[in-house]
This record gives C-alpha cells, structure tokens and sequence, in this order.
C-alpha cells in the first residue's frame, strides 16, 4: 500500500499546485516465472548475502522439474532455469532482490516498484516537456528488462494523465497527445488503472475504484447468503465474524489511499453495510441503521476508514523509508478547500450515522 499512497499523494499535491502527473504504468508478463536462476543467485552474492544462506537458496531452486500432461499422456520431464516458485513465501523476496539494481530514473521521472508492480511518474505544468523525460525513462527502463530477461506487454499495460477536474471527462487525452511508446508497441492511454489494488481514476475521484469493489462485495455478500441471510441458522455473533472476515475486508483494502474520496462515493460502502446488518438481524425495515450498528457493535464505514488512515498515517510518520515518511507528513487542505488529499480524512467530522451510532453506544454504556 505505501507505492500506491506514495503515487496518490504526488498527484494530489501536484492538483494543489496546478500541474498534472503523468504515469506509465507495466504490465510485466509472468514476472516470477522469468527470473533467471544463475543471474538471480549472482545478483545475491553482490548484495553480501551470507555464502551459506545463497548456497540454500540455490538448492531450493536447482533442480526443479515440469512436464506437461495433456488427457492420460505426459511429456517427458523438463529442467527448470528460471522462475521462482509459485505461492511461496520466499518468492516474492526473490523477484525483489532480482529486480533490486532497476536503474533509477535520473531526469525527475519517479519509479514505483512493489513486486512485480511497476510504474513511471513525471509531474509538470505542461504535457508536451514532460514527453521527452518519460520516453527517455521507459526506453532506459525497457534496455534494462531486455537485459534481465523481463518481458512487459504494452497491450496490458496503460498510461493515465491525471489532472484536476470536477466532472469525468468523455476522451483519456486530447486528441493531439503524443503517443508514448515500449519496444516500438504504443502504450494505450487510459481513464482508470488499476494499481497495487486500487483503480486510479484521471482525476482522483475513486468513482471506479468504489463501483468496482461494491461489485465484488455484492457478489460474495449474495454467495455467503445462506450464511449470513434473514434465514440462516448461524448466531449472529458467526456472521458478524464472517462479514468482518470475508466481505468487509473486499471494500476497505487500501482504504488509506482513497478515504478521503467525496461523501458521496463512500456512502456507497456503508449502503452495502447496512443491507448485511439488516439481514444478518431479520430487522424490520423500521429499525434504524444507527440501532442495528449499536447492536452489532459494529463501526460505521467511516468510522473504520478513518481508524485505519489514522494508523497508518502514524505508522508512515516513523517508516524507516524517507519516502513513506514524505508522503505522509503534510499539512492537508482546509476543510471547506475544493482539493481533498489523502490526509484530510483525519480531520473530518463524524457523518450523521456514525455521530447517531456514538450517541447510542454512550447511552447504552452508561446505563
């Protein structure tokens, strides 16, 4: 989650100051299956890894075998030389110390790099010079992936020019914008990315993230039902358990990142939350959302939203990483200010269901 907060907080600080940020973002094709076993173990020794612990790392990935079966017949057996184990714990820390030496951009282009997410960044008053900086940047970033045997598809790939406006615009770019390219492929200028779990919108609305994420929960909302239904034989104490555990969780991933979007938006999330209260409880529809939250001693969405930023904007605020520490120490818009960022969510004032929901909770402890 910090590349992806990282990302948002510097195109929201260049919305304040009138510029706009352009990102390429690369769809790196079977990353894990491509790192290259003799360069990887190479690449351990220069990091000063102890000898011991790289000669481990080379007997778990020596020696691995495949074949291909196809009904009742199977190929004949296949040395592997080059992937990381798929599922495994370690994997992922490989692949990072694979693609640890990726060649920083030196002409103000920013990199994002988390696993097998990568992206390029520029911020500037005008399109047309920042063009020249990010192609320089990709080709030298694309020489580099040739080089380590690192395969990116341009079609999946995307690039987004993010600007500041109130409504969502027909057309990604104008007309005239030019076209940015990787291995002589165009890569598709888009409305919406989807980023490390959250879909980035050219504007920063978060409307397609929002749209996106209530999707899935209605879908496993509408799976778990003989569960967590007006029917179910479940105490409610278990569908509680299981909403915290299997359908909150699909609407607040990342949430940091995009609680600050408009009211609007959110109150979507908490929409969905008080349909599961409501059937969870077999409530009558005269029950109200502030009563069932109370009994379920369940936080409203904007409640847990704003928890959760505020742990992690004070987790970021002591990040060994200067970076995180950077993106997370600011002062936020004023309240009434047209531009929201990230940590204006900290400042907000309680909405009408979680002030109602505090107020009951008051009055049950005191009685």
């Amino acid at each position: 989650m910090p590349p992806a907060s990282r990302l948002v907080e510097h195109i929201s600080e260049g919305f304040k100051k009138k510029r706009k940020t352009v990102a390429v973002f690369f769809d790196v094709a079977k990353a894990f299956d491509r790192v290259w076993h003799a360069r990887l173990i190479h690449k351990l020794y220069t990091l000063e890894l102890p000898g011991r612990l790289v000669l481990i790392i080379h007997n778990y990935l020596n020696n691995r075998n495949f074949t291909f079966r196809h009904e009742n017949t199977y190929s004949t057996k296949r040395t592997l030389k080059a992937g990381v184990p798929q599922g495994s714990t370690l994997s992922p820390l490989l692949y990072s110390a694979y693609v640890n030496d990726i060649p920083r951009p030196s002409n103000g282009v920013q990199l994002a790099l988390f696993a097998d997410d990568t992206a390029l960044y520029l911020r500037g008053s005008n399109f047309r010079d920042t063009t020249p900086q990010l192609r320089r940047a990709i080709d030298e970033l694309t020489r580099w992936l040739r080089l380590w045997r690192i395969k990116v598809n341009p079609e999946k790939s995307a690039a987004i020019r993010f600007n500041y406006s109130k409504h969502k615009k027909k057309f990604s770019v104008p007309y005239n914008t030019p076209t940015l390219y990787i291995d002589n492929a165009s890569i598709p200028w888009q409305h919406n990315y989807k980023y490390l779990g959250v879909t980035l919108d050219k504007h920063l609305h978060f409307r397609d993230h929002v749209a996106r994420v209530s999707k899935l929960t209605k879908f496993y909302q509408s799976r778990l039902y003989g569960m967590i239904g007006r029917k179910s034989k479940m105490s409610l104490r278990n569908k509680r358990t299981l909403y915290l555990m299997c359908i909150r969780p699909v609407m607040t991933y990342a949430c940091p990142v995009f609680a600050h979007a408009a009211p609007n938006i959110i109150k979507k999330l908490q929409k969905i939350q008080n349909k599961f209260c409501r059937q969870a409880t077999d409530a009558h529809w005269c029950v109200k959302n502030s009563v069932l939250h109370r009994d379920l001693e369940l936080p409203t969405i904007n409640k847990f939203m704003k928890d959760a930023s505020k742990r992690f904007f004070d987790m970021a605020q002591n990040h060994p990483n200067l970076l995180i520490v950077s993106a997370a120490t600011y002062e936020p818009p004023p309240a009434h200010h047209f531009l929201r960022r990230p940590r204006n969510v900290l400042l907000d004032p309680p909405d009408a269901l979680t002030s109602e929901v505090e107020k009951l909770a008051e009055a049950k402890a005191c009685n």
